[in-house]
Order: structure tokens, then C-alpha cells, then sequence
């Protein structure tokens, strides 16, 4: 288990002052354990990563991220994007074949995307495995971690060059506006040897000609506030997914549940090892007779409106309102109430 080190609390505490973007970036570089960090604004992780521009023509960036497969589309439309159906190194591997790949800042460059947990499904994969083949092959393994955050998985530590992830949760769901974090890893490795991957995303970043992001006084606060109270709230989130996960399972009136945490969960085994403080805040799972449109139109409002990251628990409908599919981001809310607001509408649909 991380703990927060000591110049963390130092950096986010300095009085009633508000912070500047500099101690921000400097506050999440102590706690991601990386070599630098960026704040970027961006409306999600693929969105940000073509901002920074680091992806360029002439490069192939591969990606796992089914549920964002339109970014992808129309984000990177000067290289070459390949999308794989398995978060697994073999797929990978198989679809960067043929490619010329270069840790040189000049490339051309080969980019795998993965999330920590992501896709159809909250896949975990194997960072581990797919670090030493990214390294094996040439490529630049970049690692979506909003839904894990820094607190449930640590993705430099097991073999990414960089890692987003968008701060919704970190600040509680209360920005005015959507951020995401950039962390490049050390290169700097044991008996003095250099990882190269890890200098190449440092070199390619510190030449993207990013503008230092300009942060109202409001955004520094909930920053800094969200900063500081991080780690208590997503265990809060993480203990209430699981429960809600364990409820899920046990109804009938719902099925196919996919929660990291289940031992049905085909990742099961690689997320013990991947993930640290529980299995994360999110779960899935599909209604039995009814669409996700019908079934928000008797929830309470406040499950589809409240803002991401924030203490209510939200539901959205990843494949769309006539999909079947529910993914459920657990808030800090009693899971109690959750729970039986939904079994209610659930067997309110039932009857009709």
C-alpha cells in the first residue's frame, strides 16, 4: 500500500493560499511517483492525448477502449489507429506487426492505449505483460487511469511511459470544467541503466510546445480541496461498488454482472495483482426485458444527473439508451438506499 508522502500534504497545505498550476503539477509528480506532470484541459483521456500532440503523423497508435472508439476515429486521423478486441499483449503485439517502430524523438513512434479499467465489460489488463512487450516491441504504453485513479492502480510502477487520467473524482465532480493529469514515468532504472521508452515520452513531451494551463481561482481550490481528502473518499467509492457489485449478483431481475471484484469477472485473477485497494468504483451489468431508457425513466433523476465523481452514485448507458447495458460509477451515498431504489425500479419495470 502507498502512503501519501509527507511533502504531499506539505505542497497542498500551505495556508488558506490558493495554489498555482506549477504546485499542482509539482503535488501530483510526489504522488504519481513520475519524472514530471502535466493538467491539460480536456473533455476525457483520448481528447487530451491529441491535445498534447505528441501523437503524430507517421506514428500507428493501437488501442484497447471499445467504449471510445469514436475519439479515436476522428482524434487521431493523421496516423495509423488500429483497434484490438483484447486488452492482452498477443493482440497487441499482432496488430503492431510490420511496423518500423523508434524510441528516438524523431520516430516514427508506435503507442499502445489501454485503460486500467475500461472498455464493454471494466477489462483489467495485465500492465505488467504489457509493459515488457510495449518495451519488446518498440511502442509507448499509455495507460487511461480514470477509472482506477492514482489511488486504486499505479500504472508507471508496472510499466507505462504515461498515464491520464481525468479528474472527476478527484474533484469530487465539483470542477467548473473537465481536467486530466498527464505523468510521465522515471526513466532512470537500477546499476544506472536508462529506459528508453520512458526518456522518449519525457523528450516527446517536454517538446509538444503544450501552453501552461491557466486555472481560475475557484478550479486551484477544488483542486487542492479534492487533493487532500482523495484518498478517504475512493475508498468510500471502491467499498460501496463492491457492495452494490455483491447485490447485483444476487438479483434476478438483472444478469451478466462485470465488477473486477467477482470471480466471474474474466480478469479476476489479473486484477488482484493489478489493483490496489479494493477493485475499483465501477460495475456493469445488463437488464433482463427492458432498455436503459426505460429503466432511467423511473429512477430518480439525481442517478443520471449528478456529476461524475461526485458523492451521488451514477448511472450512465454505455451502449446507448436503447442498449440494454448499465454501468454504475458508485458514489459515497449509503449503497443501502442505492440498492433499494434500484431493486424498486426494477421491479416497477417487471409489472409493466
Amino acid at each position: 500500500m502507498r502512503e501519501t508522502p509527507a511533502s504531499w500534504v506539505f505542497v497542498l497545505k500551505k495556508g488558506r493560499c490558493r495554489v498555482g498550476v506549477q504546485q499542482l503539477e509539482e503535488a501530483w509528480v510526489l504522488r504519481a511517483s513520475a519524472r514530471e506532470a502535466r493538467l491539460v484541459a480536456g473533455p476525457h483521456v483520448p481528447a487530451a492525448l491529441s491535445l498534447l500532440g505528441i501523437v503524430r503523423p507517421g506514428d500507428r497508435l493501437v488501442a484497447f477502449a471499445d467504449d471510445f472508439a469514436e475519439a479515436f476515429a476522428h482524434g487521431f486521423d493523421a496516423c495509423d489507429v488500429a483497434m484490438v478486441g483484447e486488452p492482452s499483449a498477443a493482440a497487441f503485439a499482432a496488430a503492431s506487426e510490420g511496423f518500423d517502430a523508434s524510441f528516438d524523438a524523431e520516430g516514427p513512434h508506435l503507442w499502445w492505449f489501454v485503460n486500467s479499467i475500461g472498455g464493454f465489460g471494466l477489462r483489467v489488463p495485465d500492465l505488467r505483460a504489457l509493459g515488457r512487450a510495449a518495451r519488446e516491441a518498440h511502442a509507448l504504453l499509455v495507460v487511461d487511469n480514470t477509472v482506477a485513479g492514482l489511488f486504486g492502480c499505479d500504472p508507471l510502477r508496472l510499466g507505462a511511459v504515461l498515464s491520464l487520467e481525468a479528474l472527476d473524482r478527484v474533484c469530487a465532480g465539483k470542477a467548473p470544467r473537465k481536467l486530466v493529469a498527464v505523468s510521465v514515468a522515471r526513466s532512470q532504472l537500477k546499476r544506472h541503466r536508462v529506459d528508453a521508452a520512458a526518456e522518449c515520452a519525457h523528450a516527446l513531451l517536454e517538446g509538444c510546445g503544450l501552453v501552461a494551463l491557466d486555472l481560475s481561482s475557484d478550479e486551484a481550490e477544488v483542486l487542492e480541496n479534492g487533493l487532500d481528502t482523495l484518498d478517504a473518499r475512493m475508498q468510500a467509492h471502491f467499498d460501496r461498488a463492491r457492495a452494490l457489485a455483491e447485490y447485483l449478483a444476487a438479483n434476478e431481475m438483472v444478469h451478466n454482472v462485470r465488477y473486477p471484484g467477482l470471480t466471474s469477472h474474466p480478469d479476476h485473477a489479473i486484477a488482484t495483482g493489478i489493483l490496489e485497494h479494493g477493485f475499483g468504483p465501477a460495475v456493469e451489468f445488463d437488464l433482463m426485458d427492458c432498455t436503459a431508457g426505460e429503466f432511467f425513466s423511473i429512477l430518480p433523476d439525481e442517478f443520471r444527473t449528478s456529476p461524475a465523481g461526485g458523492a451521488t452514485t451514477r448511472l450512465s448507458a454505455p451502449r446507448g439508451k436503447q442498449g440494454n447495458t448499465i454501468r454504475l460509477f458508485a458514489g459515497t451515498d449509503n449503497p443501502l438506499v442505492v440498492a433499494s431504489t434500484l431493486d424498486n425500479a426494477l421491479r416497477k419495470l417487471a409489472t409493466l
